[in-house]
């Protein structure tokens, strides 16, 4: 549901998994069937595709401010929910989806898709299988820049986004929580600059915790801004003892060793897809886990989203 800018990497991703086929795509705008192949039956009405009996997997990608609706509509005819992130714009809304859905027959997963790029996944089964446990690191640094306030205007394509904290926070946390327990961020500071020029939320969203996790105890920080004309994004774990750093390049899909005038590069992906294609391989991937242990993960997203609104808030 939603044929917005990521559908293309959503579906592309979908071709390329063993666990699902695409059968129908629904889009208020009737020309958005133009980029479907002609196999996938089109609506422009979500509850008429609802009505099928052969769907058990509903992406809804439409703007955030319609996910929760059409997401209870979505559980409500028994299918399975993958919801974009953020799931909801408030956590009153949040909380609304999440109060409701034990009552209705469908399920839900949050789709977290940063937490799957390549590198991500890497340097995760790196760590899970110990090839860093000489390393101790003590700090965090996430780094979110999209390029969507050009010339002290808003792209178009950037309104339903929301704004730069509530885009891309959520992206920068669930990188974070793939490492660490979310429980063990403790917020020490947040700033949100924001415009009453611009349709956003805010133009740049900035973020200080503190860390006490088995596997790093120190601060961190997460930066989101839409204004620097950049599209990079790149997570960097400070080492103990010494000025050298791990920088996850989530543009570049590469993981590097950086410091005292050196870079090591120590993976690269190693196929040519778009790095957002590469991002939805691993979350359906994820999804058919889920969907055979019959275990979603609102429960764990609910922790990532309180601290997503705290931040918002605090940034006043």
């Amino acid at each position: 549901m939603g044929l917005g800018h990521v559908a293309a990497h959503q579906i592309a991703a979908l071709h390329a998994s063993d666990d699902f086929v695409m059968l129908a795509a629904c889009d208020q705008d009737t020309a958005a069937r133009k980029a479907l192949d002609p196999s996938v039956h089109f609506y422009s009405d979500l509850d008429g595709m609802l009505k099928r009996s052969d769907l058990d997997v509903v992406i809804v990608a439409t703007p955030n401010k319609c996910h929760v609706d059409h997401g209870l509509r979505v559980m409500s005819a028994g299918k399975w929910l993958l919801i974009e992130k953020p799931v909801a714009e408030t956590q009153a809304e949040f909380d609304r989806l999440a109060a409701k859905k034990d009552n209705l027959p469908g399920r839900c997963t949050v789709s977290l898709h940063a937490a799957f790029g390549v590198e991500v996944e890497w340097f995760f089964t790196q760590l899970e299988n110990g090839a860093f446990d000489e390393v101790e690191f003590d700090s965090f640094q996430c780094q979110f820049y999209d390029p969507y306030i050009v010339n002290d205007r808003l792209r178009p394509g950037a309104t339903s986004l929301g704004g730069s904290w509530i885009d891309s926070g959520i992206n920068a946390l669930s990188v974070i929580c793939r490492f660490i327990d979310p429980g063990s961020l403790m917020m020490s500071g947040s700033n949100m600059d924001r415009t009453g020029d611009l349709n956003c939320r805010e133009i740049r969203g900035s973020v200080e915790f503190d860390v006490a996790d088995e596997r790093l105890s120190g601060s961190g920080s997460i930066e989101t801004d839409w204004t620097l004309g950049l599209n990079k994004k790149a997570t960097t774990l400070g080492i103990a003892g010494g000025s050298r750093k791990m920088v996850l390049d989530h543009s570049e899909q590469t993981v590097a060793f950086v410091g005292d005038g050196q870079e090591e590069t120590i993976f690269a992906c190693d196929n040519d897809l778009p790095r957002l294609t590469n991002h939805y391989i691993g979350v359906f991937a994820d999804l058919a886990r889920q969907i055979q242990s019959g275990t979603d993960n609102l429960d764990y997203c609910r922790k990532l989203h309180e601290f997503l609104y705290q931040a918002e808030s605090w940034g006043g």
